[in-house]
């Protein structure tokens, strides 16, 4: 059954939370001023690869995105839950990881968005399209450098505003039509 409330955020809570996703920091570079925050990803495009991002409008994230022309996606491990709370959060000065005390990793040669150490994947990205979604910009990237921790392989995981890990398989490989 269809409901309606006067929460503006209840729908969020309620039914997009039921959607399952990774936990992800977006980073952002320009200058000596560095930005991070929580940001949810998907795949829209294999060849060329290309991820798309969802960051608040109002954020220093998003400024220096729109700024830049870049960013860095990384995605977390299952142990570090702590760095998902704590690029959540405000925080003082123009480099917010080293605020949060967020460890990083350099970005490779053509671009400035630091990765977080010890994220499953990072990935570099040129924005390719901004789009405009209600509260939020819609960011598109073309990845142009990446990095893999293949020692770690169990992502942090968000379900029903909830930290969560992988549970088990459920098959042996993906489908064909699924190259991912």
């Amino acid at each position: 059954m269809a409901t309606q409330t006067a929460d503006r955020f209840e729908v969020a809570k309620r039914v997009l939370s039921r959607i399952a996703h990774a936990v992800a920091i977006v980073g952002a570079a320009k200058g000596d001023e560095r930005g991070c925050g929580t940001g949810t990803t998907m795949y829209v495009s294999l060849s060329p690869a290309m991820i798309a991002i969802a960051e608040h409008s109002g954020s220093r994230t998003t400024r220096l995105i729109k700024d830049s022309g870049e960013f860095s996606l990384s995605l977390l491990h299952d142990s570090q839950q702590d760095i998902a709370i704590a690029a959540g959060k405000p925080a003082q000065g123009t480099d917010k990881f080293g605020a949060l005390k967020i460890r990083t990793v350099p970005a490779p040669q053509g671009f400035n968005a630091p990765g977080v150490e010890g994220a499953v994947a990072i990935m570099w990205c040129r924005v390719v399209n901004t789009i405009a979604t209600g509260d939020h910009l819609l960011f598109v990237g073309e990845i142009g450098a990446h990095q893999i921790d293949e020692r770690r392989w169990d992502p942090l995981l968000r379900y029903r505003r909830r930290y969560f890990r992988l549970g088990h398989w459920t098959s042996d490989e993906s489908p064909e039509g699924y190259p991912t």
